[in-house]
């Protein structure tokens, strides 16, 4: 494998040296500029001045070369003492910028090295040489982050989405195996099983992808203004038959005055009330009664799904929201690919809001509440 070389630090160095020769060089040459004008034009237009303002006569006692010559003499001595102590003070001033830029570039190339060694962990700090270079370094360590963001969720999701398949894949090769050894028969029942263990793989790669997609903020969203009452309403319709099913009473209210529309993705919206609403009939008994209870306020609106099932221990709580947490005994046990709670924190986050849990103990229900501001700022 090729690896791709990096500009060393010292490449840096001529061109801050080069800032800095150019700056002084510039400041010679109208020192120079300036002395050949003094010394060339100056005496003969000091002599004008002195007829026009009405001294001919005693310019003329003294001697047309002798004042230009004193002129020159005052004029050199002049430049010299206040021009070469103003040139020293640039070159010093030069070589201060010099140094300054030198450092933070130099900061800026191993910064640069870093990351592409894959160590995100880097933080600049201001150069202090304005603005523009504060901005640089600010947008540099919030890449970093970024990127550090991105591989920790990567690697993470490989390693978690290793484990999930390692169950579906042991139990069709342990089928295909048992037919090979003639254990078993390809018949309606064995497909049906290695049908769904394939399709749990499909769920389960369709599911990973479109968490990555939200973490990592590459969800596009169709934001418009939608009523949170009629995107409810369709979410607890799609459910309805099923809680019937189960005998649990399904439920919607609503409180506060504004009941206006709020800027949302209805489809990814109604998605996380989905997966909701299917979380809390899948632990909730028989009898038992989900409530979806919207609350509007002037600058967001809260929808909470409250159930009186299972609850959720305090133990918990803390991971509700991870990826694969039915693996851990929890509240998402079952048949789903366990990334329903993950996926649902991530739009609601994508849309500037938030999705929590709490819940009173075991058997005392659980409530899930989801704040969406009225306006998604970019």
């Amino acid at each position: 494998m090729t690896s791709t070389s990096t500009p060393s630090v010292t490449h840096w160095q001529p061109l801050t040296l080069r800032l800095m020769l150019a700056q002084a060089l510039v400041l010679l040459v109208g020192l120079v500029l300036m002395l050949v004008t003094v010394l060339w034009f100056g005496p003969s237009m000091f002599f004008h001045e002195l007829a026009v303002s009405g001294h001919a006569e005693e310019a003329a006692h003294v001697g047309e070369e002798i004042l230009q010559g004193a002129f020159r003499t005052v004029s050199f001595s002049a430049v010299i003492v206040g021009g070469l102590p103003a040139l020293v003070i640039a070159v010093l001033l030069s070589f201060y910028l010099y140094r300054t830029i030198g450092r933070s570039l130099t900061a800026f190339s191993s910064a640069a090295e870093q990351v592409a060694s894959g160590d995100y962990q880097v933080q600049l700090t201001s150069p202090g040489l304005g603005p523009e270079f504060d901005t640089l370094a600010s947008s540099f360590s919030d890449m970093a982050a970024r990127l550090s963001a991105v591989d920790t969720t990567r690697r993470q999701m490989l390693a978690d989405l290793a484990h999930e398949m390692r169950t579906p894949l042991a139990s069709i090769n342990a089928h295909v195996e048992a037919i090979e050894d003639g254990v078993l028969e390809m018949d309606e029942e064995t497909t049906r099983i290695l049908y769904s263990q394939t399709g749990r793989l499909e769920r389960l790669a369709g599911d990973i992808r479109l968490l990555a997609q939200a973490e990592e903020g590459l969800v596009h969203l169709q934001l418009a203004a939608q009523y949170p009452a009629e995107v409810v309403a369709e979410a607890v319709a799609s459910v309805q038959q099923e809680a019937a099913a189960k005998d649990i009473t399904l439920a919607t209210t609503m409180s506060g005055l504004d009941a206006g529309p709020v800027l949302m993705d209805r489809e990814r919206i109604g998605q996380v009330l989905g997966n909701l609403l299917v979380n809390a009939l899948r632990h909730t008994p028989a009898t038992g009664r989900i409530t979806v209870h919207t609350d509007h306020a002037v600058d967001a609106v809260t929808i909470a799904v409250t159930d009186t099932g299972d609850g959720i221990p305090a133990e918990h709580l803390p991971h509700i929201f991870d990826r694969f947490y039915r693996a851990r005994a929890g509240r998402e046990a079952g048949p789903g690919s366990g990334l329903g709670l993950s996926i649902s924190r991530a739009l609601v986050e994508a849309h500037g809001g938030r999705l929590q849990a709490s819940s009173a103990g075991v058997d005392r229900g659980a409530s899930f509440e989801l704040l969406l501001p009225r306006s998604v700022s970019s």
